[in-house]
């Protein structure tokens, strides 16, 4: 029974994350009123230098039961101090 009204419940939040989906289908801006409808809280974890360069990984957990995303900033990758020669 827990199981069946887990299951229900996931069913009912994909409905509920489809219909907000539908309603910006034509986004042209990316505001903080329609970042609160679809997330839930952001982590961002301490950063970690321990391969010789920073990394910080962040989680998003979003309103809906439907997914998290994990991402990794690397500073390798965002080296502002680059020099043209």
């Amino acid at each position: 029974q827990s199981e069946l009204q887990q299951e229900e419940k996931k069913r009912v939040d994909v409905k509920r994350f489809l219909a907000i989906v539908k309603k910006y289908t034509d986004l042209t801006e990316l505001t903080p009123e329609i970042l609160r409808e679809f997330i839930d809280k952001i982590i961002v974890h301490a950063p970690d230098k321990s391969s010789g360069h920073r990394t910080q990984q962040m989680d998003i957990y979003y309103r809906f039961d439907v997914a998290v995303s994990t991402a990794v900033a690397d500073s390798m990758k965002y080296d502002k101090k680059r020099k043209v020669a």
